[in-house]
Parts: C-alpha cells; sequence; structure tokens
C-alpha cells in the first residue's frame, strides 16, 4: 500500500529530520469532530440513522421463523429489505419517533494527535490545498512497513484507516469503532481520499508550540520514503535544495526523484522521472 504526504518546502524537515508533522486533534478546531452546537429538529423531521436501521433490519431476520432463516442469509434478507426503506422507516415511525442522536464524546480526542496521509500523488485538489499551491513537494511512503502496520507506536496503540465519507455523522454506535468522528467525514470531502494516522500525544518523540497550536513529531525510518515528487510550480531554488539533500543523505540513495508535469488536453496531472 502506498500513502501520499503533501508539504511545502516549508516543511522540508520532514525529510532532513526523518519525522512526521501530528497535530493534535482538538487543536485542528474541525467542528464536526470535536461537537460544536447544532440546530434542533422537529420529531418528525429527524432522520433515522443507518446505525439504528440497519438494527431494524437484522430484528426483522432474527423475527423469521427458522426454516425461512434458512432459505436466506441475514446479509442478503438485510440487502434487499434495504430497497424498502421508506415503507420500513414509516413502520418504525409509527411505533416510537427517532430520538436525537447521541455523537461520540469530543473529550476522548484530547489525547491524541493526527497526520493526515493520502491515496493518490496526481489529486490536483490536494496540491492546491496541501502543497502551496503546486510550489510543494509529495512524499511516498511504504504503506505496507511495519512503522504503520504495527498496533503499537512506542508501546502504546495506533491506528491506520482510511476516511469513510458520508452525509450522515457518525453515531457513538458507528460502524467504525474507536474513536468514530476522526474517520468519517461529509461526502464533499471524497475527493480527497483521506488516510489518517492517529497516536497518543505521549508517544510523540518532540512536541513544539507554533501559533498557539502544539505540533507533535514523530520520528520514522528513512526507508519508508520511497520517491519524492516535486510540484510543477516550484522554484529552481527548492529544485535544487531538495535534490541535493536526497543526493547527499545517504539515508535516502534508494529514494526515487520525479517531477510532476500537465496533461496538455486535460484537466489531468502526470508524474515523470526527474532526468
Amino acid at each position: 500500500m502506498k500513502l501520499y504526504l503533501y508539504l511545502s518546502f516549508r516543511h522540508l524537515d520532514v525529510l532532513r529530520n526523518n519525522r512526521l508533522h501530528f497535530s493534535g486533534v482538538i487543536e485542528r478546531q474541525d467542528p464536526f469532530e470535536i461537537n460544536r452546537p447544532t440546530v434542533r429538529k422537529a420529531p418528525e423531521k429527524t432522520p433515522i440513522s443507518e446505525e439504528d436501521f440497519q438494527a431494524e433490519l437484522r430484528r426483522q431476520y432474527a423475527a423469521l421463523p427458522a426454516h425461512m432463516q434458512g432459505f436466506v442469509t441475514e446479509a442478503y434478507f438485510c440487502e434487499q429489505a434495504g430497497l424498502k426503506r421508506p415503507a420500513i422507516e414509516k413502520q418504525m415511525r409509527q411505533r416510537q419517533q427517532p430520538k436525537s442522536k447521541k455523537l461520540p464524546n469530543a473529550s476522548k480526542l484530547e489525547p491524541l494527535a493526527l497526520c493526515r496521509l493520502f491515496k493518490a500523488p496526481d489529486n490536483p485538489i490536494l496540491w492546491e490545498r496541501y502543497s502551496d499551491n503546486y510550489r510543494g513537494f509529495v512524499v511516498e511512503l511504504d504503506g505496507g512497513h511495519s512503522y504503520f502496520m504495527h498496533p503499537k507506536y512506542n508501546e502504546q496503540p495506533q491506528l491506520l484507516r482510511p476516511v469513510t465519507y458520508s452525509n450522515e455523522r457518525p453515531s457513538v454506535k458507528a460502524r467504525v469503532q474507536p474513536f468514530p468522528a476522526l474517520f468519517y467525514r461529509g461526502k464533499g470531502w471524497s475527493c480527497e481520499e483521506e488516510v489518517r494516522l492517529v497516536r497518543p500525544k505521549e508517544t510523540a518523540d518532540k512536541m513544539t508550540v507554533a501559533a498557539g497550536k502544539e505540533f507533535f513529531f514523530y520520528k520514522f525510518p528513512p526507508t519508508v520514503v520511497k520517491q519524492v515528487i516535486v510540484g510543477c510550480n516550484a522554484s529552481a531554488d527548492d529544485r535544487q535544495q531538495l535534490k541535493q539533500l536526497l543526493s547527499v543523505d545517504l539515508r535516502y540513495k534508494k529514494v526515487l526523484q520525479a517531477n510532476l508535469w500537465l496533461d496538455p488536453d486535460l484537466y489531468a496531472l502526470h508524474i515523470k522521472p526527474a532526468q
């Protein structure tokens, strides 16, 4: 599995010091993660959550006679019954109006730090948002390395998971556990294809404060770096600085170097080996 880290040249120290930058989850101030105030909805306008709907389908399957359960699996029954969602939701409302969703407890996020990684190196939105409007660079990382895949870092749990995109906010009963608020985002963000690495702040190798926010640094083995891709708007000075670092630093002697190019006909990007 390949993971990609989008950076500006202000963060060249990621390679110099071989350490990833994490931000404190609460310090990120994502209002959906930390549960900023929500509007109140009338009971009849409160949607039935996906978790409650799936629980109802499982309840209906369990209520089938044993001989009927022998004909269909629960998964198949739920899939077919899901096609009749409006009618089933109407039945659910007749029994009881849905309660307001109980959102995940934001206070549990306080001890955590987060690093944002992505699945593709040629996403124009990411180059603009996170790589200084194409002036930065992207680092390809070996996501299959034990540094990422091991369940622990510095003897403490770590989580590496792709973000699930949905228009429905997760409840405390969400399928993805723990910390569902960190691994769900609205569908408007789905173009990012984000993968999040979450660790306890206490396991960081170093911490610093900048502009009133805490940042955490975690050492990585240089062998996880496989390729560095330079943006098409990068300056000659920045290109030379990166080239010199990768050429002189023996830790990165096997790292490939590439450049970002534009497609002549489409709004698309191409990655070509550096000459």
